[in-house]
C-alpha cells in the first residue's frame, strides 16, 4: 500500500470511528480490523448492515455475519463473546480455547525436542519451558503468553496449565521443578518492574550472559572477549524467544 493510501485509509477509519462513537444506543470499539460493537439485540442485524455498508464504502472487506459467522459474529453478551483472542463470559475474563491448545502444544514440543536431543539435558530443558511459563523482556519488549494475555482474571485457567506442566514431567519422567503460571502471573500483575521470577534479558550483565552460556547453551567461553559474549548470548536468546507471543506496548517504567 502506497503512503499516500495508508493516510487516507487512517482519516476514512478516523471518521467512521467518529460516526459510530457518537451513534445513539450503541457502544464501539475498534483496535486495528477488530471491532466489537455492544447494542439492543433488537437492533442489533441493522447495526451491522450499518457498518458493513459503512466500511465497505471505502474499499475494505467485512465478513457478514450470517455468511461468514467464524469470521464475524451477532450474539447475547449472556452467551459470552471473543475479542482480540480474549473470551468474555460475565465477569470472567478468559482466553480463547484455541490459543490456550496453541500455548499447550508449544509446552509438549518443548519436552519432545529434550526426548529426542543427543544431549538431553535437563537444565536446558527446565530453562526452556520456565521460559514458555513465565515469558520474558527483551530489546524492550514484553515477550510470552502470560504478557500478551494479562487481561484475563481466570486464576482457574491459570491453575490447570500448572496441573498440565506437571502431568508433562511426569510423563516424560523428568526430574525438574518447573516455574508457575499462577506465580509469574501474579508477579505480572503486581511487580511487573521489580520481579526476578521473570527475566529481564535486557539487564543482564556480562557475567549473567556468560553463565546463561555456559549453563544452558554449553559453550565453553573462557577465551571470548565481551562483544563476542554478548553476540552469542543474543543470537541465542533471539532464536529463543522468536515463536513467543509479543505484547504490543514497549516494556516502559514511565
Amino acid at each position: 500500500m502506497e503512503l499516500e493510501t495508508a493516510i487516507l485509509a487512517a482519516i476514512y477509519l478516523s471518521n467512521i470511528d467518529k460516526k459510530l462513537k457518537a451513534m445513539h444506543g450503541i457502544k464501539y470499539y475498534r483496535y486495528v480490523d477488530d471491532v466489537l460493537i455492544f447494542c439492543d439485540i433488537s437492533e442489533a442485524k441493522k447495526v451491522s448492515d450499518d457498518v458493513i455498508r459503512m466500511f465497505s464504502g471505502i474499499g475494505l472487506k467485512i465478513y457478514d455475519p450470517v455468511k461468514n459467522p467464524e469470521k464475524s459474529s451477532i450474539g447475547s453478551i449472556a452467551d459470552g463473546f471473543n475479542y482480540l483472542g480474549y473470551q468474555f463470559f460475565g465477569n470472567r475474563v478468559t482466553v480463547r480455547a484455541g490459543s490456550v491448545e496453541k500455548l499447550k502444544n508449544s509446552l509438549v514440543s518443548i519436552f519432545t525436542s529434550y526426548k529426542y536431543s543427543k544431549q538431553k539435558s535437563e537444565d536446558f530443558l527446565l530453562w526452556r519451558l520456565n521460559l514458555r511459563i513465565t515469558g520474558c523482556v527483551y530489546e524492550n519488549k514484553s515477550k510470552g503468553w502470560l504478557f500478551f494475555f494479562a487481561e484475563i482474571n481466570d486464576e482457574i485457567l491459570l491453575h490447570a496449565l500448572d496441573s498440565y506442566v506437571a502431568k508433562l514431567v511426569k510423563r516424560f519422567d523428568v526430574d525438574v521443578s518447573p516455574k508457575k503460571f499462577v506465580r509469574a502471573f501474579k508477579e505480572l500483575s503486581y511487580r511487573k518492574y521489580e520481579t526476578k521470577y521473570i527475566p529481564n534479558f535486557d539487564n543482564y550483565s556480562l557475567e549473567k550472559m556468560r553463565a546463561v552460556l555456559v549453563e544452558y547453551f554449553g559453550l565453553k567461553v573462557e577465551e571470548y572477549q565481551d562483544e563476542e559474549i554478548e553476540f552469542e548470548f543474543k543470537k541465542r536468546i533471539s532464536r529463543q524467544v522468536k515463536d513467543l507471543q509479543i505484547d504490543v506496548k514497549d516494556f516502559s517504567y514511565s
